[in-house]
């Protein structure tokens, strides 16, 4: 139940952040936590500069709290690990897949924490640029195929719709579990595996 606004109180961030997560990190507005914290809308931009300010702060809570993979692990399985605790996110955070791919800003929890695995696949034989693009493409690769399961649920049920005229979206892997993230994510995965070969017999033969 929303406390009513009254007089002042005093809160922290904490308490601000625990209210956008009941309420909705994808749904919440500056007004509706203010309502549900028992202030005026004004006060809560004594903490926050904005909404995105605040998003910023609630991502990085949720970065610096995931249940990070191991950085020793080799390469393929570091990256498919890394899609684990993205998917934990999304599942754990109603509303985190969309509010991840929207916000602007990344959250310095963000990069603190993701910041040794990308040094991590640097010694497994990724180039600085290729560690930093797997680990975005895993990232984007779970949010997108988050947010399409959510809306594929909403209509799995209905009969009136038409069979999908493509063969390969008819594929019920498309419809439930992470199938369709999987399939994708291996194609990807195989053609990393050959650039870090190439890389790796082009040092052999330098």
């Amino acid at each position: 139940m929303n406390a009513k606004p009254g007089r002042p109180r005093t809160l922290t961030v904490d308490q601000i952040i625990d209210a956008v997560l009941a309420e909705g990190l994808g749904s919440f507005s500056m007004p509706s936590i203010a309502a549900r914290l028992g202030v005026v809308h004004s006060g809560l931009y004594r903490y926050f500069t904005d909404r995105e300010d605040l998003v910023v702060q609630v991502m990085d809570r949720i970065a610096r709290s995931a249940p990070w993979p191991s950085a020793d692990l080799p390469w393929r399985e570091h990256l498919e690990q890394i899609g684990e605790t993205f998917w934990m996110m999304c599942a754990n955070y109603p509303g985190y897949d969309i509010t991840a791919l929207r916000t602007r800003n990344v959250s310095p929890g963000f990069l603190e924490m993701i910041t040794p695995h990308i040094e991590s696949l640097q010694r497994e034989g990724l180039d600085l640029v290729d560690a930093t693009a797997a680990i975005e493409f895993v990232r984007a690769l779970v949010l997108t195929s988050s947010i399409e399961a959510g809306r594929l649920k909403t209509i799995a049920d209905r009969h009136d719709l038409p069979d999908h005229s493509i063969p390969g979206f008819a594929d019920p892997e498309k419809w439930s579990g992470r199938g369709w993230y999987r399939r994708h994510l291996n194609t990807w995965l195989d053609g990393l595996a050959q650039r870090v070969q190439a890389r790796e017999s082009s040092a052999t033969h330098a």
